[in-house]
């Protein structure tokens, strides 16, 4: 930035030019000559009439650099590394507490990583920052506009599937366990009751699980149905840690266990509900999903871009 001039136009602090100078296709910068504190590019070019420096990382942010004694124009102050990874960090609206969902891999080759955050509760307005990592040393975050998360229904995800429970669902309790032990003194009339550490939630849920030809209302394909029963028995009971999402809010952290199948009565025998218990195994956080292999995979992609950050292709 040199102060009081802008090269985009004359109209806030004078140019030099009586046009402002054509930014296409320059992809080098040579600073020389000069006393510099810092070379910021952007390819936003509403800019303010001001000269207040920025602070933070934008989506069209090309370069920052602050000449600290390194040539380092990133965001991240690396003294040299490369960027190796990237991690995602989630908060909610109003609060100060940033939270990782996800890290993986740099690749130079792409430019855009498309991921889907399977685990956010419904209702709750959340903003995202990608932080990336070069070596033990982390990059500034840069920040998303709020993103509100909503959806409908009742979600059970593990590593591989997301299955939604959408017909005749069955809620069953909850229930809030603790441990506890029951002592009884010889030299007292009342008992001493002593609780532990645990404090984990159980349940209960029943889907109607139907085929496609079913919900098409092509009639009842007896042998369709047996294929999705079986598929679901084998989701519950594959060993998997699962996040249990519904609507209403509630996130959890289970495993399933336990499946039992209902048949409808007269007409509709070919048809059957399956119910399962769930059990909470933990915090719903980034090293229990790390820990229980519940990170989604990213998507990479290379897109290009025209000069006012439009996609011309990807």
């Amino acid at each position: 930035m040199i102060i009081d001039y802008n090269f985009f136009g004359f109209e806030f602090g004078g140019c030099i030019w009586d046009t402002p100078i054509c930014t296409d296709r320059i992809d080098e910068l040579e600073m020389r000559e000069g006393v510099y504190d810092e070379a910021f590019i952007n390819l936003d070019v509403n800019l303010p009439s001001d000269t207040v420096k920025p602070t933070n990382w934008s989506l069209t942010t090309i370069m920052d650099a602050k000449f600290t004694g390194d040539l380092d124009a990133g965001s991240v102050n690396a003294d040299g590394f490369k960027v190796t990874q990237i991690q995602l960090y989630r908060t909610v609206v109003g609060s100060t507490t940033w939270e990782a969902v996800a890290q993986f891999g740099f690749d130079p080759e792409y430019n855009v990583y498309d991921y889907v955050d399977r685990y956010a509760q419904n209702g709750v307005e959340y903003q995202y920052a990608i932080v990336p990592i070069a070596g033990n040393v982390q990059g500034d975050r840069l920040i998303s506009d709020t993103v509100l998360s909503e959806f409908e229904g009742i979600f059970l995800t593990d590593s591989r599937e997301n299955r939604a429970l959408e017909y005749d669902i069955e809620l069953g309790e909850i229930a809030y366990n603790t441990n506890s032990s029951v002592n009884q003194p010889i030299n007292s009339p009342y008992p001493i009751v002593v609780f532990g550490n645990s404090k984990y939630r159980t349940g209960n849920l029943s889907v109607l699980t139907l085929s496609e030809d079913t919900i098409n209302g092509n009639g009842i394909n007896k042998f369709a149905e047996q294929v999705v029963r079986q598929e679901w028995i084998n989701f519950v009971n594959n060993g998997r840690a699962k996040v249990l999402r519904m609507d209403n809010g509630l996130t959890m952290l289970v495993v399933t266990q336990n499946p039992k199948i209902t048949h409808k009565e007269g007409m509709l025998r070919d048809l059957a509900s399956i119910s399962f218990d769930y059990v909470e195994i933990g915090e719903l956080d980034f090293n229990m999903l790390v820990k229980n292999d519940l990170i989604p995979a990213v998507y990479l992609q290379k897109m290009t871009y025209d000069d006012d950050g439009g996609i011309i292709s990807g």
